[in-house]
């Protein structure tokens, strides 16, 4: 199934875990999995914001859930309950009941509302708003999305899909959309390759020639910010962390993180 999560919606599978880790809590809970939403970038996270719910606020309540442990601290793994696992299978249920053949954050918050209301539970406490107001505007967002996607031409459309499928784990890149495009040889594109005398095979084997370094495709690699806590570096390959760290300068970075981490020792880290 987390095949079908987007790279939002993995990311929010680590700082759930992460929080639930740093809260000395056990398990990873459906709260967790709540409040990194709201930590995250997507769909979900904007519904909320727009909404009134206040992180911080949220962090506080979720962290009162659970009793902390120093064993829950020290999890190299913090497993998931399995109210969590019941939220991550009503994310797919919900995907497909949405015709969507992926699972972001929306589908994840949707998962979250839906296992509360099969305990008869409401998530209005937690997140500090009416649950009701943050579903409405999620799905006025997602009909926004809708909306947009049907002025594609059902060509374009597959041809997207099926250049997400060539392109795989990697960045999908206009080549991966134009090889797409030719192989419906009754599209618009592919015709008027015809018409030029250009086939689908020799546009298929000119791509395959040509590397994506070096064109404007590659600005979709993963960039990598090397961060060194005493004798620890860490890697950050995540593509919109590492370009939002590349726009810090090394005393905001220090200040960032001795914030985040809480170190007494900010002069240990560098970037």
């Amino acid at each position: 199934m987390f095949e079908r999560f987007t790279p939002r919606a993995r990311r929010v599978l680590v700082v759930a875990q992460d929080a639930a880790r740093e809260m000395g809590h056990s398990q990873i809970k459906p709260e967790h999995l709540l409040l990194a939403l709201t930590e995250g970038e997507g769909m979900a996270a904007n519904a909320m914001a727009q909404t009134g719910v206040d992180g911080a606020a949220l962090r506080q309540r979720v962290s009162q859930r659970s009793q902390a442990t120093s064993a829950g601290r020290k999890l190299e793994k913090v497993p998931f309950s399995p109210e969590a696992k019941k939220v991550l299978e009503l994310s797919l249920r919900e995907a497909l009941q949405l015709g969507h053949n992926y699972i972001g954050t929306e589908h994840i918050f949707l998962g979250v509302q839906r296992e509360a209301q099969k305990r008869d539970q409401t998530l209005d406490d937690l997140l500090g708003v009416n649950t009701t107001e943050v579903h409405n505007r999620l799905m006025e967002l997602l009909a926004g999305t809708s909306a947009a996607a049907a002025i594609r031409s059902p060509a374009l459309r597959s041809a997207m899909d099926a250049a997400r499928h060539q392109a795989g784990a990697s960045p999908m890149t206009t080549g991966h959309l134009v090889a797409a495009m030719v192989g419906d040889t009754d599209s618009h594109a592919a015709r008027a390759l015809t018409a030029l005398g250009i086939s689908s095979e020799a546009l298929r084997a000119a791509l395959a020639d040509v590397p994506v370094a070096g064109t404007s495709d590659a600005t979709l690699s993963t960039q990598s910010v090397a961060i060194t806590i005493g004798q620890t570096t860490i890697l950050i390959d995540e593509p919109d962390v590492a370009a939002a760290l590349e726009r810090l300068s090394a005393d905001q970075l220090r200040d960032a993180i001795k914030k985040a981490i809480g170190l007494t020792h900010p002069d240990q880290i560098t970037g």
